[in-house]
């Protein structure tokens, strides 16, 4: 028994000694580094500092290795993070290959989050502060550097590279938002180029980074106001590219059942209709106008065109015309669907005018025949001379606006009126007995036609004197 004590002792006595030469190498090879790494100094030419970084790295990992605790450990693993970032700048003030530059960095936050995740019992908070510090400042470095300029198809996949490295929550969080601007722009672009078949794929690509963030970013107010604005603005183009894409599938269908259809196929029809109005849906959840005009014009178009409904078309083209007026002063002439909304509209005035002369027209001859008796006398008084004529008009059928008179002087018969205060006269009595004027509310469809046959008089002796 007193062999196995003694036994027993001696071994615990050498792990002591183990323990105690393997702390002494770590802060043996830590110093070592520290020594090599501060002559990697900025005014060197570039090949030297990365040999000399090289070199201050191997004995920090050498430090890290025969690490005893956690104390030793965190320490070294910010040295390794420090060393790695500075070879990193090197790297990209050297325009060395972007693959050598973004492993550096990744090396640096692999480090610095070891660091910060390990250190929390052994390190006191201004070390740790200190340590998010320096991680904070590698990452806007790499953000604002060389990555900055490259693709942003590049610049997703390096993203998505880098933010597995990254276990600081706060810099996850802003590198998973970095990604998720990525793809948000790449979107845009797509959307601004008429591809929504590849903007809808990117804002779809834009959720999974969000979410991502949202879970790294804890209470960070500024993080959250960002990720809130982005998600937003994504909801928004998610749904233009789902109302493109509701207008394309529309348009396709409507062109098989005008060209293919040898009747009309009216579940096709309806299923045309229902993808416009999606279209509609969707623009309108964001205030998306052009789209929703455009949308609005083509169910305008179908109802005139294959369903017949004059008067749905007619609401339809009117508000899409609306839309496009609001959006002065950018104009849509050269517009497909602009085109097709105006001329539709144009028709249905033109038609309308044309059956309200038409049913004028004949109103107006029944009018006619009850007035034999006031026509006879017009045209006996249209075969005496303008004066003579105006004296008639103004006397038999004066206007209904007492303020319109007939000229003092003219009054009085056989008072003569020079030519061109006669023009100016005539003139006169045209605004007075217009019919575009009459209230024919007011004063009757009889008046209506009485201004017609009078103004028609008055406007050619009015000709004449020009």
């Amino acid at each position: 028994m007193h062999h196995l004590l003694k036994v027993k002792i001696h071994v615990t006595g050498l792990r002591s000694a183990v323990d105690m030469t393997q702390s002494t190498s770590s802060s043996h090879w830590r110093e070592q580094g520290n020594g090599i790494y501060v002559t990697a100094r900025d005014n060197l030419c570039p090949s030297v500092r990365k040999e000399r970084l090289r070199q201050a790295a191997s004995c920090y990992y050498k430090a890290f290795n025969f690490s005893v605790n956690e104390d030793e450990k965190v320490s070294a693993a910010k040295n390794l993070a420090m060393v790695s970032w500075k070879t990193a700048k090197v790297d990209e003030q050297c325009m060395e290959r972007m693959s050598l530059m973004v492993h550096q960095y990744k090396e640096a936050f692999k480090h610095f989050s070891f660091g910060f995740h390990h250190s929390e019992t052994v390190k006191a908070d201004s070390w740790r502060d200190g340590l998010l510090a320096s991680a904070k400042g590698c990452w806007e470095e790499l953000r604002c550097g060389r990555v900055s300029e490259l693709s942003m198809e590049n610049r997703a996949m390096t993203y998505h590279d880098l933010v597995q490295h990254i276990q600081i929550p706060e810099l996850q969080a802003e590198c998973y938002i970095e990604l998720a601007n990525c793809h948000f722009h790449f979107g845009i672009t797509a959307i601004q180029n008429k591809d929504f078949k590849r903007g809808l794929y990117e804002m779809r690509d834009c959720y999974m980074p969000i979410n991502e963030a949202k879970r790294c970013q804890g209470e960070k107010i500024n993080i959250q106001a960002e990720i809130r604005i982005l998600e937003e603005d994504v909801f928004m183009h998610q749904c233009m590219a789902e109302a493109m894409q509701a207008i394309s599938i529309g348009d396709d269908l409507y062109e098989k059942l005008i060209k293919d259809e040898e009747s009309l196929n009216m579940d096709m029809a309806y299923e045309v209709i229902d993808w416009f109005k999606q279209a509609v849906i969707r623009t309108r959840e964001v205030t998306e106008v052009e789209i929703e005009a455009v949308a609005l014009s083509r169910l305008g178009r179908l109802y005139d065109q294959v369903l017949k409904i004059k008067y749905k078309a007619k609401e339809y083209l009117m508000r899409s015309m609306q839309l496009a007026h609001s959006m002065h002063p950018r104009t849509f002439n050269s517009e497909g669907w602009f085109k097709d909304c105006a001329e539709i509209l144009e028709r249905y005035q033109k038609e309308t005018v044309a059956a309200e002369e038409e049913k004028w027209n004949k109103e107006r001859e029944e009018i006619v025949k009850g007035l034999e008796k006031e026509m006879k006398g017009i045209e006996k008084a249209d075969e005496k001379d303008s004066q003579e004529f105006l004296r008639y008009v103004y006397r038999v059928f004066p206007p209904k606006n007492k303020e319109h008179k007939l000229e003092g002087g003219l009054k009085k018969k056989g008072f003569h009126v020079e030519h061109d205060k006669l023009k100016k006269i005539l003139q006169k009595a045209v605004v007075h007995y217009h019919p575009d004027k009459v209230d024919t509310e007011k004063h009757g469809k009889v008046w209506k036609v009485l201004s017609e046959e009078i103004t028609k008089r008055l406007t050619r002796r009015y000709e004449r004197m020009k």
